[in-house]
């Protein structure tokens, strides 16, 4: 029978001690916030980054705003065939100074594109998108339209555009902000934070949920948010997500933590030793030694008492044993007694049950054998076998011995004639009754020979039925 590697107790116990008290040393550590200050400093500190970076956002979508008002009201003061001409050249050199722009366009009240940095863009029509007719009447930040007619449609690309002066617009100047932008934004803020905003998860929504913005690592903590401008007073509403990591686990506690499990383990291992030690003393006890072991001392009251249960249970089971082989031996003399006296004698022993009409005796022949065994017969085939005129003599023998539990009677019938052993037979039997308040009546029976005159007496024959 193989053994697992912890089949010992004491390996066990040390096992089971050490991976308890590194388990629960584990729980304490990893939600114990005595650490609640960290907890209070971390929420503050994510509270801060997502502020800063709302607000850098926000700079950054108003400086490109006014960048383009004062386009706006620059061309608004030149004609229409002049404003197209200059938006040219001022687009071409707004490229070159903002290359993470996509593209800028100029476009009248209709929506028709009068003038743009990429000469493709040049009479489009932007009135289906649906930033347009807002950016007639005032600023606007909005997203390009996935099938945009002016070919500026880019997915997450932003919009940002502006009337052309402060009277009645004559048309519409729009800026396109790639996602790169966006990036460029939020990286610039956040290496404006402490340490740079390093282990920072930021991400930044905009109003209908869609992504704009991720960066950092994947971080499992509480979720802090800042707004990009108030939506009430014309912000673009954007969020700004910022998850803060929890600080790193500090070398002592868990170096503590090692030293106490490799403790406990220690421990474990000396008590499992002296509990194997108990149990090994109370094994012994179970053992049919002649020698009694040593006892030790007990590490439980419960542990005392199962080995003096034991040691108790051990001498009664000896002294039951030695009481069985003792009966086992009378009964086998008893048996060899009973056999000397049946063969000595030359008589069968019959147990009669009147409350069951039933005798209970011994075939003589194979008792000569050893072999004894017991046969079952009714007490109306017993007397069958005899002649009918001895038959009261034995049933008023019978009677008279069960009325008086103290006498014996004898009384010697005859066998019928037949083709049994025992037919034509003459049978001594001598009837007595069994114990107090039992219905059992015993008989002994053998064969009854007269004495022959002046010659030797013959011994009587074994009755076999």
């Amino acid at each position: 029978m193989s053994h697992g590697l912890f089949s010992s107790i004491r390996s066990l116990i040390a096992l089971l001690l050490a991976l308890a008290t590194g388990l629960g040393g584990f729980v304490v550590l990893g939600t114990g916030d005595g650490r609640t200050g960290d907890g209070s400093r971390l929420e503050g500190r994510g509270r801060d980054s997502a502020v800063v970076i709302a607000e850098g956002v926000e700079d950054a979508l108003l400086s490109v705003g006014r960048d383009l008002t004062l386009v706006g009201e620059s061309l608004a003061a030149q004609g229409p065939e002049a404003a197209a001409e200059a938006a040219g050249r001022l687009f071409a050199a707004w490229r070159r100074l903002r290359p993470d722009h996509a593209d800028i366009v100029l476009a009248d009240r209709t929506g028709r594109v009068l003038a743009a940095s990429a000469p493709r863009l040049v009479g489009a029509d932007l009135s289906g998108s649906p930033w347009f007719a807002k950016a007639l009447v005032g600023g606007v930040i909005g997203e390009a339209a996935e099938a945009s007619r002016a070919g500026i449609a880019v997915p997450r690309n932003l919009i940002v555009a502006a009337p052309l002066g402060s009277g009645p617009a004559a048309g519409v100047v729009a800026v396109q902000l790639t996602p790169a932008w966006v990036d460029a934004v939020v990286a610039a803020t956040r290496r404006t934070l402490p340490e740079g905003g390093r282990g920072l998860s930021v991400q930044v929504l905009n109003g209908s949920g869609r992504a704009l913005h991720r960066s950092g690592p994947e971080v499992h903590g509480p979720d802090i948010s800042a707004t990009v401008g108030d939506v009430r007073k014309g912000g673009v509403g954007w969020l700004v997500s910022v998850r803060v990591p929890p600080p790193p686990m500090a070398g002592i506690p868990a170096l503590a933590l090692l030293g106490t499990v490799l403790l406990v383990a220690g421990l474990g291992w000396l008590v499992g030793g002296q509990l194997r030690r108990s149990l090994a003393y109370a094994a012994g006890l179970c053992r049919p030694d002649d020698a009694p072991p040593r006892p030790v001392w007990s590490l439980t009251r419960d542990l005392h008492d199962l080995t003096t249960l034991l040691r108790a249970t051990v001498a009664l089971s000896l002294s039951r044993k030695r009481l069985l082989q003792e009966k086992r031996a009378a009964l086998t003399r008893s048996r060899d007694r009973i056999r000397a006296i049946r063969t000595l004698s030359g008589s069968s022993c019959w147990e009669i049950d009147l409350a069951t009409g039933q005798v209970v005796w011994t075939d003589g022949d194979e008792a000569e054998s050893g072999a004894a065994p017991e046969r079952v017969c009714a007490l109306g085939d017993v007397l069958a076998h005899l002649e009918p005129e001895d038959r009261a003599a034995i049933g008023q023998a019978l009677a008279t011995v069960r009325a008086d539990r103290g006498a014996v009677r004898d009384v010697i019938v005859r066998t019928r004639a037949g083709t049994e052993r025992i037919s034509g037979r003459r049978l001594a039997f001598r009837v007595a009754a069994g114990a107090a308040g039992s219905t059992r009546l015993y008989a002994l029976s053998r064969e009854y020979q007269e004495p022959l005159l002046g010659g030797p007496r013959g011994l009587p024959r074994q009755l076999s039925a």
